[in-house]
């Protein structure tokens, strides 16, 4: 059987399923298995260009659980590591790094030999995370400023953006998430360049001495980078291959034997099971359609940022997509496919063995009932 006679299925099945009845083929089947794969690796592909996957540095909390690695810490006041008062660890420990200032107007932190990171607008980190928490003796406020400083190179070439809108309370700790990057309202000092962040420094300041203490944990830059230029798509090709290969032939084998189940209740026999079991695989052609059509709506959705803490990702994904029509409507076509797949395995049973349409509707009904019950209650 030609592709042409294959697709014919679609336009024109009554013609198409006379020609297949006549002479079965299992090599059109196979073709057919070959669409719906491919079809079902452009929607993933189309998913996959949706999805941007965070990327930080450190990879890991390891700026925050040691004073000097490859970066280097230091302070005002006396720089150590608590292991009592932190928010997030690694492997290596669970820690917090922290200063403190007996009878002074100021703390400050900084970090240094970190990079160059490139924080540009194209291709660099967009935003940079951490926790602080910072405490004065009698709980007040810095009144005199409390503001971060990204270093370019040496410590006189900086960014610096105010910190005092993102503070809690003293003795609280504070979740901050910076955009970072041209454009996003940092001041700048002596030409700092995006393209090359090398340190930060974070600085409180009162007016009245005191003592001070400043705590600052889970400290990393991050961007989001599509999951096709991260590789896992490409990396995930051969299962996702050998799922749609697996899910048409349960598909394949749900349908047919649950046709020939309810026929046989019907008093009905629909003939040599080998051949019966060939004609049916020629109606998943409809599930081609549906997957593209799938993969067009897809496309229409905006790109969706999923952090490393995102937890499940499919509701984070119903989350931000259901609004969408596209969304909405994609969500009914497998449904829309399967009473597709009903209506051509109806029109095959009527011309197999000549029964009437309302008796191959029937058959095909009851058949589309009990597998959407399959697939509702037990996931087949």
């Amino acid at each position: 059987m030609s592709v042409h006679e294959i697709f014919e299925v679609l336009y024109s099945p009554v013609k198409a399923f006379k020609k297949i009845i006549e002479k079965p083929d299992f090599k059109g089947v196979l073709l057919v298995l070959v669409l719906v794969t491919s079809s079902m690796v452009v929607v993933q592909y189309v998913a996959y260009s949706k999805y941007f996957l965070e990327t930080r540095t450190p990879d890991d909390d390891d700026w925050t659980e040691s004073l000097m690695n490859q970066h280097n810490w230091t302070s005002n006041g006396s720089p150590s590591l608590d292991d009592t008062d932190y928010k997030m660890g690694n492997a290596d420990g669970n820690h917090s790094v922290k200063s403190l200032v007996f009878n002074g107007t100021s703390i400050w932190m900084k970090i240094t030999d970190v990079g160059p990171l490139d924080c540009s607008i194209d291709t660099g980190y967009k935003e940079l995370f951490f926790w602080i928490k910072w405490t004065h003796e009698n709980g007040a406020f810095p009144s005199s400023g409390a503001t971060l400083r990204l270093f370019s190179g040496s410590e006189s070439s900086y960014f610096e953006s105010s910190l005092t809108g993102l503070m809690a309370s003293s003795d609280e700790w504070t979740n901050a998430t910076l955009k970072i990057g041209p454009d996003q309202g940092w001041s700048s000092n002596n030409s700092p360049d995006w393209q090359s962040v090398t340190g930060l420094e974070f600085r409180l300041v009162w007016g009245t001495p005191a003592n001070l203490t400043m705590k600052i944990d889970s400290l990393y830059f991050r961007k989001y980078v599509s999951s096709l230029e991260t590789g896992a798509f490409s990396g995930a090709i051969i299962p996702i291959l050998m799922q749609a290969a697996v899910t048409f032939s349960m598909n394949w084998i749900l349908w047919a034997g649950i046709l020939l189940m309810i026929a046989k209740v019907f008093r009905e026999e629909l003939g040599p099971w080998t051949a019966f079991f060939v004609i049916i695989g020629y109606v998943f052609m409809a599930t081609v359609v549906y997957t593209i059509a799938s993969a067009v709506l897809l496309s229409t959705l905006p790109t969706l940022n999923l952090p490393l803490e995102a937890g499940d990702v499919n509701v984070l994904i119903f989350e931000r997509w259901s609004p969408y029509l596209a969304y909405q409507v994609a969500s009914y076509l497998l449904l829309a496919g399967e009473v597709w797949i009903a209506a051509l395995c109806a029109i095959a049973i009527r011309l197999l063995r000549g029964i009437t349409w309302g008796k191959a509707a029937s058959i095909s009904v009851v058949a589309f009932v009990i597998r959407f019950v399959l697939r509702l209650f037990f996931g087949v």
